[in-house]
């Protein structure tokens, strides 16, 4: 298993996470990335929320991992297929090369 240790801020989207409705309408926490591991047929994100540790599971092919823009900034998008949960997070290279093998599977 490979693992990726790194402290990067972000937010948080859990579209049915009852415990963030109250923080925020949009479901929405900011978050610090504090290591990602790989594992057979997917990864992990490990973050600290407000409320706590969050654990996050990503898929091989079912998982959507964009680089975007916003007013100039580029920042990294990790969504479940689903679109059930995302997480965005600043475009570092460590994590873009980190996880390169999930966004080429995307075809």
């Amino acid at each position: 298993m490979e693992t990726l240790e790194i402290k990067l801020k972000g937010v948080a989207v859990d579209v049915f996470s009852h415990e963030w409705i109250d923080e925020d309408v949009l479901n929405r926490s900011p978050v610090v990335l504090e290591k990602i591991e790989k594992r057979k047929g997917g990864f992990t994100l490990f973050m600290r929320s407000v409320t706590g540790a969050v654990e996050w599971y990503f898929s091989k092919g079912l998982t959507v991992i964009e680089i975007r823009e916003n007013k100039g900034s580029k920042y990294l998008h990790i969504e479940h297929e689903d679109g059930q949960y995302w997480v965005d997070l600043p475009a570092d290279n460590r994590v873009i090369n980190f996880l390169k093998e999930f966004m080429e599977d995307q075809g």
